[in-house]
């Protein structure tokens, strides 16, 4: 792959994602675990996605139904 020819920026979706982002998600399902808003087998089966997950958008698929997720987005008044 010829880095040089890409002249276009990555969408934030395609972004790598970092161990802090992935802690971030895993945090975010601790919390709707906690809140009885995904089982225990759920919440298993995300935290092994999102230790999995390469890119932000792949992360962000794990708490799409969760209010966190939608809280996050937001913006600050």
């Amino acid at each position: 792959m010829d880095l040089q020819k890409q002249t276009a920026p990555a969408a934030a979706t395609e972004l790598r994602a970092s161990d802090a982002d992935r802690d971030r998600i895993a945090d975010i399902l601790r919390d709707a675990l906690a809140e009885g808003r995904l089982t225990a087998d759920e919440h298993a089966e995300r935290v092994e996605g999102v230790l999995a997950a390469r890119t932000v958008g792949e992360l962000d698929g794990f708490i799409r139904d969760l209010p966190a997720a939608h809280a996050r987005r937001t913006p600050h008044v």
